[in-house]
């Protein structure tokens, strides 16, 4: 009977342990505590975009905010989303499903998501921070041990795209942001230029001729290959079924694809589930 009591408080002791550790030490602390920060660093957008912030962009990107429904509603603060998904880590790994959380804010651009999944029975979370123009990325199992912990300009060049590529799908409004430059290409395609201090990207836009954006195209971002280095290639974000979310019409789903020089393959699949602009929320 000692015996058995011996083990069982070991085995309480061992957990109780363990979930110290991830609660002090986890990436979701993290997350909340730079979401925090950035709630308190970030003011009022006052006002509504009017004809006055639409009037430089392309007929396109005109059209794309006035279907989603932007034209006359609040300028954008910051957004908060949720999404149900999966990844995989190449064309041939099983598809492995995922939760992610994720909130912006466009004034000092930062970026801030969050995922669980669970990778050969194992629990894996991810972690992108992009704050005062420095991104970090982080993986580790069970919330402890790490297998990726990346930072520096290539990462930050990739992570820029996908702070713009979150604008562009998901929070059509910020995209009257004078750091955007345009070049219309044709009626319902056009070329952006992102600038973010000393960032600058490029992408291409394309729409509908109703005026939903449908993808996203960037030879900006960077592919972590299985060796955890950055390789600059191709990278589009299709998008389609258009929802309505709290009086906006949003694309709810999506699909991530690498273009590489030995093929391409989607390598996420999204489901929007909740999205909120302007909002305290934390996490």
């Amino acid at each position: 009977m000692n015996k058995i009591k011996i083990t069982v408080a070991i085995i309480f002791l061992l957990a109780a342990t363990l979930t110290l550790l991830i609660f002090t030490r986890g990436l979701k602390i993290q997350y909340d505590t730079a979401v925090s920060k950035a709630q308190a660093a970030n003011p009022e957008m006052p006002g509504k975009i009017g004809a006055a912030d639409i009037a430089h962009l392309p007929a396109a990107v005109k059209k794309y905010l006035q279907v989603t429904g932007f034209i006359g509603a609040d300028k954008i603060r910051n957004l908060r989303l949720v999404w149900d998904g999966a990844l995989r880590s190449d064309a041939k790994s099983a598809w492995m499903p995922a939760t992610m959380i994720q909130q912006n804010f466009f004034g000092n651009y930062t970026r801030d998501f969050y995922l669980t999944a669970f990778m050969k029975g194992m629990p894996v979370s991810v972690y992108h921070s992009y704050h005062d123009q420095a991104a970090t990325m982080q993986v580790k199992i069970i919330s402890l041990i790490p297998v990726v912990d990346l930072a520096g300009e290539t990462l930050t060049i990739a992570e820029t795209v996908t702070l713009f590529n979150d604008m562009c799908l998901m929070a059509p409004g910020t995209l009257i942001d004078p750091r955007i430059t345009w070049k219309e290409l044709e009626a319902t395609r056009v070329e952006a230029t992102f600038t973010n201090g000393k960032y600058k990207i490029k992408a291409i836009l394309e729409f509908k001729d109703a005026g939903e954006l449908t993808n996203f195209i960037s030879e900006d971002r960077y592919y972590l290959t299985p060796e955890n280095t950055l390789r600059r290639e191709k990278w589009s974000t299709p998008v389609s079924e258009y929802r309505d979310f709290g009086g906006k019409r949003i694309a709810s789903r999506g699909e991530a694809i690498w273009h590489l020089k030995e093929g391409s393959y989607a390598y996420g699949k999204f489901k929007l589930v909740a999205i909120e602009y302007n909002t305290y929320t934390v996490p």
